[in-house]
């Protein structure tokens, strides 16, 4: 990604907005999706909680379409679902409860990554939000073996109440 962020016309930029809501809709996602041609350095999508779900807003950023745009990177759907997994981990009480048992930031990431990989059922983008978690869980400091057996329990778990 450049720092410098290349101009979108009024058409480019109601396209990407329209994609990001179709997107948002189809994982469940309540609230508002806004598209922001701007570099956030927050990954491309942002949940930012209201006072209820329909208050909600979803922000999805520039450079969520140009990670898109790269193969080896994250596809829109993959930064979607996961920011969609956090709604459904606030909103959804089965899994507040759950989310509960995981308190800390960096554990609703995790949680968020796996709601999302169920959202997208099975697909490359729902193996790439597995493999973030798995990192995530890796980088806290749980052995490998650990860390597969956690994330297939935990999926058992989600699947439950998704």
């Amino acid at each position: 990604m450049d720092d410098e962020l290349k101009p979108i016309s009024a058409a480019e930029h109601r396209a990407r907005l329209r994609r990001a809501k179709r997107i948002s809709r189809r994982f469940g996602f309540i609230g508002r999706v806004e598209y922001r041609h701007v570099h956030s350095r927050s990954g491309g999508a942002q949940y930012c909680i209201g006072p209820s779900a329909d208050q909600d807003i979803m922000v999805v950023y520039a450079e969520a379409f140009e990670r898109d745009a790269d193969p080896a990177d994250f596809r829109l759907e993959a930064l979607v679902a996961h920011e969609c997994g956090h709604q459904r981990l606030i909103r959804k009480q089965d899994l507040r409860s759950v989310l509960a048992k995981f308190p800390g930031e960096r554990f609703e990431e995790v949680l968020a990554s796996l709601v999302g990989s169920l959202l997208l059922t099975e697909s490359e983008s729902a193996r790439t939000l597995v493999w973030k978690a798995t990192a995530e869980l890796g980088d806290l400091g749980m052995s490998a073996e650990s860390t597969v057996h956690f994330i297939e329990r935990l999926r058992t778990l989600l699947r439950r109440f998704l």
